[in-house]
């Protein structure tokens, strides 16, 4: 097969590439709970949450302990929920997501728990000598 012939039958096969929103389909949309994930412990005196997304959403909101929806907020492709001043103990958040056209999704709660000062485990850090 000669060159032009060649990049003639590549040039013909040649589609378009889909768009994101082409290959979702409606029934695909959703929102995760990424981190914390079911069980964790967390350890930390301030934490994210990361929600994972698919789909057109518009807008994400948390809830800690069935309390008031809080709105996270977006970048890099995630949803994130900065979380501080909370005490030791059991706890469980759910996420909810609003698409451009109004439909709402709600995810099923993780449960995760605190534990912080003496109940945290703690790296070692070498001494210096």
């Amino acid at each position: 097969m000669g060159i032009a012939k060649m990049v003639w039958s590549m040039n013909k096969k040649k589609t378009a590439a889909p768009k994101i929103a082409d290959t979702v389909k409606p029934s695909e949309v959703r929102a995760v709970l990424d981190h914390p994930q079911q069980g964790e412990k967390i350890t930390a005196p301030q934490y994210t949450f990361r929600i994972g997304t698919l789909g057109a959403i518009e807008r994400v909101e948390i809830s800690l302990n069935a309390g008031p929806w809080q709105p996270c907020r977006n970048s890099v492709g995630y949803w994130w929920y900065d979380w501080a001043d909370y005490a030791a103990g059991r706890y469980q958040a759910a996420v909810r997501a609003q698409t451009k056209d109004g439909q709402t999704f709600t995810s099923e709660p993780c449960k995760f728990q605190v534990a912080l000062g003496t109940d945290a485990k703690q790296p070692k850090i070498p001494k210096v000598k």
